[in-house]
């Protein structure tokens, strides 16, 4: 054959033909997929004896209950426990996803402990007149409160700081219509079980001015202005005239009509995204208190624990006053702006945090201490808002700390000189005492009385995944929420045109990793370098979807990703919560988006 440049294609084309006829690429295409599922860096599934365990969640103050499915000992998935009277078997995306955390790549792995030590004394040694030592507590309510609380006690004018907690719970069983000032009750209020489980018996009017999950699942939804809050509460207790309220609010008149009649003909209590929120007061005007919102009934302390140092919010420290602050936010839960706590620092201030992330305080910190991560610690979770009884669980640790961890009640225990014991040893023995309410074993499902059940049982079947709850006792009525006013409305400005509405509530920390790659992926979630704008408000400033641009408000700039969604109201700014867009709106809920 004579060798030219047809021939030559003619044989390189037949011979490619030919080979797609042989088992050959086939066996290739097969081979290279089992030889890429057989990396070295191919994590290996465990093996081994497969067992359950059980705990509780600490990625949020509900405490569901958790059914890990481990196999040698290592959990590979979890679910929630069907015969919880609390968390009724539910468990969110986040939790289901817990087990990841550990092995979170953006994790704080180690940290200067000793440095931070010889640093925190010194300081508390040094420090001059009027200068003060003190914690600040995330996530109020724990056994390791009561450790920072007689810490501060047992330090010459330490303080406890902790954001304000509400003295009430709120009895979602009992409501038959629930009207909520942005709350989102769908999306991560309370206990997710708990408020799906009591969904069938109450009507929910959802009052935002954006239609978020909550509303789009509400049986009646009021976009509101942003900032006239105040106002249609106002009408609903009767202060102003509903024409009034209609005008300011720019909600129709019917629709205020019918709920104010909803809420005056059944059991009806008023829910706000802030619990501390003016708005709660509504619900004496409602005269819910003893009916749908109760006074917190709370768990047994031992009596060497009563002499504690008092919650303390930091808007009531003198400015410049702070000589050493130990920040735990080794846990998700409320959020300080860090313009607020700035102020109150003295100038050579030492600020030591506890934390598993790099984000939130963090960023302010000369030390930050590798905090451990669910499920890595032994540690108890309060009652959520919506928990009615008293109770007290254990997050039983499913694995030993994938890293170096310090533990921030020991540490600021031995800051402070007290005893090494172990605190919830101590609330146990203290519960078990009493002798009120039952406890509830999971791997059984039996709930037995606490006058049947020894000391050392009670421990055994807590650090099993048990439950402690006691609802003993009338409902009553919480004090301290006020009579309800009216106050003034949201403030505007010329250069901050747009007003501020938070998404969502969110965790704060370390997220799984699939987690975040779905909420990227999907936007079904906003994500924290993102914000919404509608489409006028989007024209006008020239800015285009998905393009970059810069958020202002009065305590700073962000660079951020700009959306367009026509489900935005013009005016608003929609924003993911989270520890930056706190620092950076804080209460100045105003702000401008401008073009990069």
């Amino acid at each position: 054959m004579t060798t030219t440049r047809r021939n030559l294609l003619k044989f390189v084309g037949g011979g490619a033909a030919g080979a797609l006829l042989t088992p050959a690429p086939w066996r290739l295409i097969t081979d290279t997929a089992l030889w890429s599922e057989n990396w070295p860096g191919i994590p290996r599934p465990a093996r081994g004896e497969i067992r359950a365990r059980f705990t509780h969640c600490t990625l949020c103050p509900a405490g569901c209950a958790v059914r890990a499915r481990c196999v040698n000992g290592q959990p590979v998935s979890l679910a929630g426990v069907k015969p919880h009277p609390i968390s009724h078997g539910a468990l969110c995306p986040w939790g289901i996803a817990g087990h990841h955390l550990p092995y979170h790549p953006a994790r704080v792995r180690q940290g200067p402990v000793k440095e931070a030590l010889a640093a925190v004394s010194r300081a508390i040694t040094q420090r001059g007149a009027g200068e003060r030592v003190a914690v600040l507590d995330l996530r109020p309510g724990r056994t390791v409160s009561w450790t920072y609380r007689r810490a501060m006690a047992a330090i010459d004018d330490g303080l406890y700081l902790a954001p304000r907690q509400p003295a009430y719970a709120i009895d979602l069983t009992a409501a038959k219509t629930v009207v909520s000032f942005g709350a989102p009750l769908f999306d991560g209020w309370g206990t997710p079980g708990n408020v799906f489980a009591a969904r069938a018996n109450f009507r929910l009017v959802q009052i935002e001015p954006v239609e978020t999950r909550t509303a789009a699942l509400a049986d009646v939804w009021l976009p509101i202005r942003p900032g006239t809050e105040t106002a249609m509460a106002a009408a609903l207790a009767g202060e102003i005239t509903i024409a009034e309220a209609a005008r300011e609010t720019g909600v129709e008149e019917q629709a205020i009509s019918a709920v104010k009649e909803a809420i005056g003909n059944s059991p009806a209590v008023v829910l706000a995204a802030d619990p501390g929120s003016p708005l709660m007061s509504l619900n004496a005007k409602l005269r819910a208190l003893g009916r749908t919102v109760v006074a917190r009934r709370e768990s047994p302390v031992p009596d060497a624990w009563k002499k504690a140092a008092p919650s303390t919010e930091m808007a009531a420290v003198p400015d410049k006053a702070i000589r050493v602050l130990l920040i735990d936010e080794s846990l998700p839960g409320g959020y300080v702006p860090w313009q607020d706590i700035q102020p109150k620092l003295a100038p050579n201030a030492v600020v030591v945090v506890f934390s598993s992330s790099s984000e939130g305080y963090a960023r302010h910190a000369q030390y930050v201490l590798p905090a451990p991560v669910y499920p890595e610690m032994a540690e108890d979770i309060g009652p959520a808002i919506d928990t009615v009884a008293a109770v007290f669980r254990i997050a039983a640790p499913l694995i030993a700390p994938v890293v170096p961890v310090v533990n921030p009640g020991e540490l600021v225990a031995r800051i402070a000189g007290l005893p090494q014991t172990d605190p919830l040893r101590d609330r146990a023995d203290a519960i078990h005492k009493a002798g009120r309410g039952s406890l509830l074993s999971y791997a059984d499902g039996k709930s037995t009385s606490m006058k049947e059940v020894t000391a050392d049982d009670f421990w055994k079947t807590l650090n099993q995944g048990g439950c402690w709850m006691d609802d003993t006792g009338k409902k009553a009525a919480p004090a301290g929420l006020g009579k309800f006013g009216r106050s003034g409305t949201c403030p505007t400005a010329h250069d901050l045109p747009l007003a501020v509405v938070v998404a969502e509530a969110r965790r704060g920390g370390l997220e799984s990793p699939l987690m975040s790659k779905l909420e990227r992926e999907s936007n079904l979630r906003m994500t924290a370098n993102r914000v919404a704008l509608s489409p006028a408000d989007a024209r006008s400033n020239g800015i285009e979807n998905g393009g970059r641009c810069v958020l202002e408000t009065a305590c700073g700039r962000l660079s951020v990703v700009a959306m367009i969604d026509a489900g935005v109201p013009a005016g608003v700014v929609e924003v993911a919560g989270g520890p930056r867009m706190a620092d950076l709106c804080g209460a100045n809920q105003r702000a401008r988006v401008v073009r990069a």
